[in-house]
């Protein structure tokens, strides 16, 4: 059984007006947008009279909001419309043509349409290049996910007779209502190695995974991608719990990055030995202390997200104090030159036949 899985890139390929499409390929409708459609190229079912089964995807629609489908199975794409050979590819995706033209092609060649509907038996249709057109009417939201064409519908038709295998017979579709649910389980089956993956695996279940191994996602207001990374490095962020490194990393991951971690018993060991002197305003604390130094500017938010990852990791007697970082650096009274340095300021110039240079100019 062939299956056609509907992705970004083949819906990118046809003709999409009024919805927008995510990396997932999930097309979510535009509010107040005009003449909403779907027009796909044709997908190739390889021989010539090839036999589709089912159209299915996962629709989620406004009460007042409706939808038809159309589908059109021919074996040869270029058509006789008007006089002229056109190729229906050239012609669904030409956006110079309006959505209802397009429709009306559609079913004057042939195409069956179906309303409301996502689970869908193509049994009547029978063609090499299957095409797919979606309109929308009325008002409301319209969410469209996980298309899928099957090519052979059902599953049990080949194990009866052959006097029983008549196709679009009442007993045929009564059989594709236990096909179709028997795929379902089947993909639901084959997907579930991706429930556990932490780069697809859907967004709610990132906080249980992060649980199984004793960090906490609930509570951080923490954004996804941040949370998806937590998950992929949590054994190795266990494995170097209450290290600088660990700190480090965290800081890493929620600012996106590096940040500079101070450890208060080694500035102490610092002053004992006369190698710094501490700046006015900054007050060493206990030998367990640290202070983390952020580059700009800190919304409550994200301190709050800083504050109760850290909480997690860091040594159980350590206190640590957050410290914004100007953008713009600035010197103060204890700032000095020496004689061979320089405050670099970059400028344009251009150089001529009658410029010259002395030994304080330095070209980068």
């Amino acid at each position: 059984m062939a299956k056609y899985t509907i992705r970004k890139n083949r819906i990118k390929a046809g003709y999409i007006t009024g919805f927008s499409c995510d990396d997932s390929a999930t097309l979510e409708l535009i509010p107040s947008s005009d003449s909403p459609g779907i027009f796909l190229r044709g997908l190739d079912g390889v021989r010539p009279d090839a036999e589709w089964g089912r159209l299915s995807f996962e629709a989620e629609c406004s009460e007042d909001r409706t939808y038809g489908v159309y589908v059109l199975a021919v074996n040869d794409r270029r058509r006789n419309i008007g006089g002229s050979m056109i190729d229906l590819d050239l012609l669904l995706t030409n956006p110079d043509i309006s959505s209802e033209d397009k429709k009306d092609l559609l079913l004057s060649q042939g195409a069956t349409r179906f309303i409301g509907r996502s689970d869908i038996l193509l049994y009547e249709q029978k063609g090499q290049y299957l095409y797919i057109a979606i309109l929308v009417a009325g008002e409301g939201h319209l969410r469209i996910s996980n298309m899928v064409v099957d090519s052979t519908g059902d599953n049990f038709m080949a194990t009866f007779p052959q006097v029983y295998r008549e196709r679009n017979s009442f007993f045929h579709r009564f059989l594709s209502v236990f096909s179709s649910i028997y795929n379902d389980f089947e993909q639901d089956i084959r997907d579930l190695p991706k429930l556990l993956d932490p780069d697809v695996c859907p967004k709610e279940l990132l906080p249980v995974y992060g649980s199984w191994v004793g960090i906490d996602l609930e509570g951080g207001s923490l954004d996804e991608h941040m949370m998806r990374q937590f998950v992929r490095e949590a054994y190795l962020l266990n494995r170097l719990k209450g290290t600088k490194t660990v700190i480090r990393r965290v800081l890493e991951i929620i600012l996106g990055e590096p940040a500079v971690v101070i450890e208060h018993n080694r500035i102490r060991s610092w002053i004992n030995e006369d190698r710094i002197d501490v700046p006015d305003g900054f007050q060493v604390q206990g030998i367990y202390d640290v202070t983390v130094m952020v580059p700009g500017k800190l919304t409550e938010e994200l301190r709050h997200k800083i504050v109760f990852m850290l909480n997690q990791f860091k040594p159980i007697r350590t206190r640590i104090s957050i410290v914004q970082m100007d953008e713009i650096p600035t010197a103060d009274s204890r700032t000095y030159l020496d004689i061979n340095s320089r405050l670099p300021k970059e400028q344009e110039a251009e150089l001529d036949s009658g410029l010259s240079m002395d030994g304080t100019v330095i070209l980068k």
